[in-house]
């Protein structure tokens, strides 16, 4: 025994080293070997991500994309775009269908147990979006309302924890929660406060009430244990501070709402 004992061990580090470089390749490297990373992103939330008139992806979110397909392959190009949806997100991350999502993610605990989450590159507050004129000015007024939100959203809990006794209404996305307030299905619909100040500077039907309702940080996720692409993310983050590019592109999409929003 004590001779094999040497061997038996030799072994079982080469298929710990063996395992170990499996997971390595399946990280960054894999991504650098394919030639492109696949990022989901929302197209039904603006200015972080919608369609243009000719269907083209823009927004804050899309040009950070498209930004780390510049750096990783000099060719913004090689970030492959995919659509997700707050439902649909998490499920195309841990099934592997992208390799990153940066798509409205409020950073959770739950979210922490899921994923790997970058450093914050936004602060968001909840806000209600009603239809102009509307006499409700905040969530402490809805008790017996109409209130939407998109399921599986962080905006689900907090109408929940903050106002118990509100009817919730769950929808699929941003454009159903609207569509409902502008229809008159719903007292309103309570989501990002940028996203909602966007639909009402478009839509002069809708209006933002409210103060932002639980600050919480936006963040990049990648799956479980992908802990060298978060720290490529962070690297590529905090460089983007430093030189000013990432205030270029918050000033970009943000300015006009700046007065409004909880700070970065």
């Amino acid at each position: 025994m004590g001779s094999r004992w040497p061997r038996i061990c030799a072994g079982l580090g080469l298929v710990l080293a063996v395992g170990t470089c499996a997971h390595a390749e399946s990280s960054l490297d894999a991504i650098r070997t394919r030639g492109l990373i696949r990022i989901g992103v929302k197209t039904d939330a603006p200015p972080f991500g919608s369609l243009d008139r000719q269907g083209r992806p823009v927004g804050f979110e899309i040009d950070l994309a498209r930004f780390l397909g510049r750096v990783l392959f000099d060719d913004d190009n090689r970030a492959q775009l995919v659509p997700v949806t707050t439902a649909t997100r998490f499920t195309a991350l841990q099934s592997g269908a992208v390799d990153l999502l940066i798509a409205t993610i409020t950073a959770t605990e739950e979210r922490r147990s899921q994923a790997e989450l970058s450093e914050p590159y936004f602060r968001s507050g909840s806000l209600l979006l009603v239809a102009a004129g509307s006499p409700l000015m905040r969530l402490g007024d809805a008790s017996g309302r109409r209130i939407a939100v998109v399921k599986n959203s962080v905006q689900a809990m907090d109408v929940a924890e903050l106002q118990p006794h509100a009817l919730v209404i769950p929808v699929e996305s941003v454009a159903e929660g609207a569509r409902a307030v502008k229809r008159k299905q719903v007292d309103a619909f309570v989501y990002d406060d940028v996203v909602l100040l966007m639909l009402a500077q478009q839509d002069p039907s809708l209006s933002v009430a409210g103060s932002p309702v639980g600050p919480r940080p936006y963040v990049a996720a990648a799956p479980k244990g992908e802990t060298e692409l978060i720290r490529w993310v962070n690297g590529w983050l905090a460089r983007m501070r430093r030189d000013g590019s990432y205030g270029v592109m918050w000033r970009k999409y943000f300015g006009p709402f700046e007065s409004h929003l909880v700070g970065d």
